[in-house]
């Protein structure tokens, strides 16, 4: 995956080595008086490694361009466009493609498409000018199927905590097909068949377009509109409705200006789509997202294509997914789905995007507090009341050391010790009031997240949802246990447990891969596009990164 491309150096290029370009002519398919195969042949292998230097980005593109070399090697340094002296009419079907990557929430610039069209324009091109664009057509199909299989961009550098990231090898086997148009013909075949991908870059397109040809609606502020009121404000209302799909376009008569019921429901779908309280009237935070610009939506949504893009091309049909924004987890297991609330990471304790493989879990479970928990935490209670561990069922041990020795709470001056030197192990007994409550479910991963049932449930009451220190919790934890080990052994050895209230480790009879995943935009059930809190700010880690605008078209040269 790579980073922003730096185009001066490519238009510097350019300009060198399009100096000597004779006449243009946009209908020349033939090359007139054509060189003969060998003579292209000798070009692309002088000019493979030159042209590709040139045309790589400064921070990246190196694994794309690699294969780019290696591919010409096996071929024997053979064009890839230009066969029987004639241009490959498939390359006018890939500029096509390369033109319609913004569609994707990519930006046809960095896939060199102004300057193939230049190449192709030429009368009469050299050998040497042949290769160039043979090399250049190659190297921009390379990136093009790397980005929309992978990403363009590296999750990492974007955000530390974004640790999901699944790359194919398919975009490379597509260099190796047997024919430039095989190659074409495979390139859709890349990008994410996940249906909300599908849905979400239809609705790109849709803003994107709708951005070009119309301003945007202003839904003035003001005291907040709702069934009965009459005024342009309810117009501009019913308009702006209308612009973002809520309300579908209608033969029969209404009066604009009026707030009726129809306009009601619509507000609340909008609402709903938006996770704001759906009251069905338009007061200041409302208003505030209507008006958000057709702009920044297309933006968002390009964000989340490429976020989809870090994922496996296909999902596994049984999985657990834990969807931070939407504070939910979901089971897919045997062509079923169960879902249920959850609580996540607080801002400053975010839950980290990746994916593990949960292998066991563990009923009536004690607590080993986290040491940086422990610290920041238990430490203060502690230095405050020296009875803190034996009212809320805690025990100390000497060290993490296996065999270490329990200690007396009581004979510890905690106000003497510093966080930093704190060492000791603290574990919650198995009980009603225990962190982790009856169950924990374990994918081991080194971020030491995993899920697990609360005594807290009133915070499933809330709409907003983050307050753990990075775990997730779950709403309906024994639920969740029956549902993974249903049909097997092991769900008799899980009745055992819970009625008896002893501890006990099972193994799971199947495992099951874990996706914790962060969509700000999602397509909900309807196929509307549903916009989420940004909870964690991962929106403008990405608007920084990708710096360009998703609606944008093609820039000049």
């Amino acid at each position: 995956m790579t980073l922003a491309f730096k185009r001066p150096l490519a238009f510097l290029f350019l300009s060198l080595i399009l100096s000597a370009c004779s006449t243009q002519n946009t209908s020349n398919r033939l090359v007139v008086e054509p060189p003969s195969e060998s003579q292209i042949k000798s070009s692309v292998k002088d000019q493979v490694s030159m042209m590709l230097n040139a045309f790589t980005p400064v921070a990246g593109q190196a694994l794309p361009n690699n294969t780019v070399l290696s591919t010409y090697a096996q071929r024997g340094y053979r064009p890839i466009w230009i066969k029987d002296k004639h241009i490959d009419p498939s390359i006018y079907k890939l500029v096509t493609i390369l033109e319609k990557a913004k569609s994707h929430g990519l930006n046809p610039i960095y896939y060199h498409v102004g300057i193939i069209k230049h190449y192709l324009a030429l009368k009469s091109p050299t050998p040497q000018q042949l290769a160039e664009m043979d090399v250049i057509t190659t190297i921009a199909l390379s990136s093009y199927a790397h980005d929309i299989s992978n990403g363009r961009y590296e999750p990492q550098l974007i955000d530390p905590n974004w640790q999901l990231d699944a790359p194919s090898r398919d975009w490379k086997d597509l260099l190796s097909l047997s024919s430039a148009g095989e190659m074409v013909d495979s390139l859709p075949l890349l990008a994410p068949r996940s249906s909300q991908y599908q849905i979400l870059q239809k609705w790109l397109v849709y803003y994107q377009q709708l951005a070009k040809k119309e301003k945007d609606i202003v839904v003035k502020p003001g005291s907040a509109l709702s069934i009965g009121d009459e005024g342009p404000r309810v117009s501009q209302l019913r308009a702006r409705l209308v612009q973002l799909g809520d309300i579908r376009f209608s033969t029969r008569k209404v009066d604009e200006d009026r707030f009726d019921k129809k306009l009601r429901e619509a507000l609340m779908s909008f609402q709903h789509r938006h996770h704001l309280t759906a009251d069905g009237a338009a007061g200041a935070q409302t208003i505030s997202m209507l008006n958000v610009p057709l702009k920044k939506r297309a933006e968002e949504i390009a964000f989340n294509l490429e976020r989809w893009r870090w994922l496996p091309n296909k999902l596994e049909a049984n999985r657990i997914w834990v969807d931070l924004t939407n504070y939910s987890v979901d089971v897919y297991l045997n062509g079923a789905r169960t879902t249920m609330k959850a609580v996540v990471g607080k801002p400053d304790r975010m839950t980290p995007v990746f994916k593990g493989m949960m292998t066991y879990m563990v009923a009536n479970p004690s607590w080993r507090i986290p040491q940086r928990i422990a610290r920041e935490h238990l430490l203060p209670k502690l230095q405050a009341d020296p009875n803190y561990l034996g009212k809320h069922g805690f025990r100390v041990f000497s060290s993490w050391s296996i065999g270490a020795k329990e200690l007396d709470p009581t004979r510890i001056n905690w106000r003497s010790i510093a966080p930093e030197d704190l060492a000791f192990r603290f574990e919650q007994i198995p009980d009603e009031g225990n962190a982790l409550g009856e169950f924990k479910f374990m994918f081991p991963n080194k971020n030491e997240i995993y899920l697990h049932d609360t005594p807290a449930k009133y915070l499933f009451k809330r709409t907003n949802r983050d307050f753990s220190s990075g775990c997730i919790r779950l709403e309906k934890a024994e639920e969740f246990a029956k549902t993974i080990t249903n049909g097997s052994p092991q769900a008799k050895v899980l009745a055992k447990y819970i009625k008896n209230k002893q501890t006990k480790i099972i193994t799971l009879p199947t495992y099951i891969p874990v996706y914790i995943v962060y969509f700000t935009v999602v397509a909900n059930a309807n196929g509307m596009p549903e916009f989420r809190d940004d909870i964690y700010h991962r929106d403008e880690l990405m608007e920084r990164a990708m710096g360009y605008k998703a609606f944008q078209v093609n820039e000049p040269l």
